[in-house]
């Protein structure tokens, strides 16, 4: 199970697999709960890569 902490590094992430998103992008998919991620305190957002990764799969099957 992979995991990063924060919006910044999960944009990093994207960028590095080819799949660009702006960190504003990422906080409105977040507000629309269109992205999996975790809030496990407040202020603390946790990204499962393995889940981005199968989110990612999803969207480009449709």
């Amino acid at each position: 199970m992979r995991k990063v902490r924060g919006v910044k590094r999960v944009c990093d992430y994207l960028n590095s697999i080819d799949c660009p998103i702006s960190e504003s992008t990422v906080f409105r998919l977040m507000k629309t709960n269109n992205i999996p991620f975790s809030r496990p305190a407040p202020r603390v957002v946790i990204f499962d890569l393995d889940e981005i990764d199968a989110w990612i799969g999803k969207g480009t099957s449709e």
